[in-house]
């Protein structure tokens, strides 16, 4: 008795009786399916236990010489524009394009967590200043002061208006 199953051969004989089954009288059928589910199970664990018992699991061997990261690019972003095709690019670049503002979302979820849990924060030059604070961080201390300064006029401008 052979103890290796030949993969390819086993899942050409599954299509062709997934294929031909539906000419099969009605009463085939369970046992039909029963079988090809049997059978793609058990190709399933042998492909498995080959996969678990293979030694070599080197998949890159080689680096392939590039003049500079621009035409390593370039080769990585055809390959995988080949691989995906079409509409799925777009949905990857949203993906990646996210993946990339991620900190800049971070930052604009963070000034809007004070907003959302208190509205009137907004009523006021003091709140006004802490959400540009958090919206301004990283910027330089000239950047700083001239949003300061700007805090400053809004206050000048809300003691002069009537109150509400």
């Amino acid at each position: 008795m052979k103890d290796n199953i030949d993969i390819s051969i086993t899942l050409n004989k599954i299509k062709i009786l997934k294929e031909i089954g539906p000419y099969f009288p009605k009463d085939f059928h369970p046992i039909l399916n029963k079988s090809i589910v049997i059978t793609e199970r058990i190709v399933k664990a042998y492909e498995v236990m080959e996969f678990v018992q293979m030694q070599d699991m080197e998949y890159v061997k080689k680096a392939i010489p590039v003049e500079n990261n621009s035409q390593r690019l370039n080769h990585i972003s055809s390959t995988i524009e080949e691989e995906l095709q079409g509409s799925n690019i777009k949905d990857i670049g949203i993906t990646m394009e996210t993946i990339l503002n991620m900190d800049r979302l971070r930052k604009i979820f963070t000034a809007l967590l004070p907003i959302l849990s208190d509205p009137g924060i907004l009523d006021s030059p003091d709140g006004i200043l802490k959400l540009a604070n958090v919206l301004m961080d990283g910027r330089t201390e000239e950047e700083r002061n001239r949003l300061k300064e700007m805090v400053n006029m809004l206050e000048m401008i809300n003691k002069e208006l009537p109150p509400k």
